[in-house]
């Protein structure tokens, strides 16, 4: 759809539809209705839609320094949203009323009501190609795929995010019950998260892109993970987990920004939309590690063990990147930033 009817209207349908789904999902009784409305959810990609945006904007031959700083600060309202979404929640049950349906209806009408404005003011207008050699087709994606930059980004790209989302998809089941009885909790959380990511972005990574290169950078990145997971293995307690999840969000910000910078450059400005599709499959995918790693090794809420396989798929990707990851040894520091116009 982006590379088909542009990135915009795209936005506007995604938007919809998330919404109708997050408004009603709540008020359903059938359980087979329940399942057909499940499948609404494939709209739900608004990071995949800026993701092409941005590299529509830059392009192809654009700079990668800025397209790298674009993408890293994605990060910064989904860590955000993903630490104060669950508080929020918590609030509304609490404030305005006990049941989830409210609650869930409640979202739906503040998703359209909010995001709809933002998109017809705010993103920009990419032109679109309506005809139909420019409906994405298998051929096209494994044409992609042939290319081994391309193909390796998306293999780092589960690496990063894979143990990552792990850790962080249970960590969030166990203090879920926590915030019932001190929601403040989740507050500071969210704080933290969005002050380690805005540190990232502001301050760490344009000193760090003056001296190291992509490569350089997303070794890096899986150094700081792994440092997080040997912390996290030793200690469960909340207060240390403000500890160690920064360091989780600063090296995944770094890690997916350079990786997402890399696959989107690898593709001409006509097929943005299917690469940003590629690297949401590839996070996808890396989120099934979630199910495998928790469900095989972990018994109940333990999470010693993971924070153990997360640090050894971490460890094994270092020489992996090392190997076949010398196509990102172009230095930032030797590339001009180029100034576009967005309109």
């Amino acid at each position: 759809m982006i590379d088909t009817i542009g990135g915009r209207k795209t936005a506007i349908v995604s938007t919809i539809i998330v919404g109708f789904y997050q408004t009603f999902i709540g008020r359903l009784e059938d359980y087979y209705l329940f399942a057909g409305f499940q499948t609404l959810l494939m709209f739900n990609h608004m990071p995949t839609i800026v993701e092409a945006l941005i590299g529509q904007m830059i392009g192809e031959d654009g700079d990668d320094k800025e397209r790298t700083k674009l993408m890293m600060r994605l990060t910064i309202p989904l860590s955000i949203a993903f630490a104060l979404g669950p508080y929020l929640a918590v609030q509304f049950l609490y404030v305005v009323s006990p049941t989830l349906m409210a609650s869930q209806t409640a979202c739906g009408i503040v998703h359209l009501f909010v995001l709809l404005p933002v998109i017809f003011f705010m993103l920009p207008e990419q032109s679109s190609n309506k005809s139909l050699k420019s409906i994405p087709s298998f051929g096209a994606y494994f044409e992609m795929l042939r290319d081994t930059k391309f193909l390796w980004s998306l293999i780092f790209v589960v690496l990063v995010t894979g143990p990552y989302t792990a850790y962080d998809q249970i960590v969030r089941t166990l203090i879920a019950s926590r915030m019932l009885s001190e929601p403040n909790d989740m507050a500071k959380l969210a704080l933290l998260l969005g002050v380690a990511t805005l540190i990232a972005n502001l301050f760490i990574l344009p000193r760090l892109q003056q001296r190291f290169g992509p490569q350089q950078l997303l070794e890096m990145s899986l150094v700081l993970l792994a440092a997080s997971y040997a912390f996290l293995s030793q200690f469960n307690e909340f207060g240390y987990l403000m500890i160690g999840m920064p360091l989780q969000i600063i090296g995944v910000c770094i890690g997916v920004g350079q990786l997402s910078a890399q696959i989107m450059s690898a593709v001409p400005r006509s097929h943005m939309g299917k690469a940003a599709a590629m690297n949401r499959i590839a996070q996808l995918a890396a989120a099934t590690m979630s199910p495998l790693i928790t469900g095989y090794y972990i018994d109940t809420y333990e999470t010693q063990l993971l924070c153990y396989v997360s640090l050894g798929v971490t460890i094994c990707a270092i020489p992996l990147v090392h190997v076949y990851g010398k196509f990102m040894q172009r230095h930032f520091v030797n590339l001009p930033t180029v100034k576009h116009a967005y309109d």
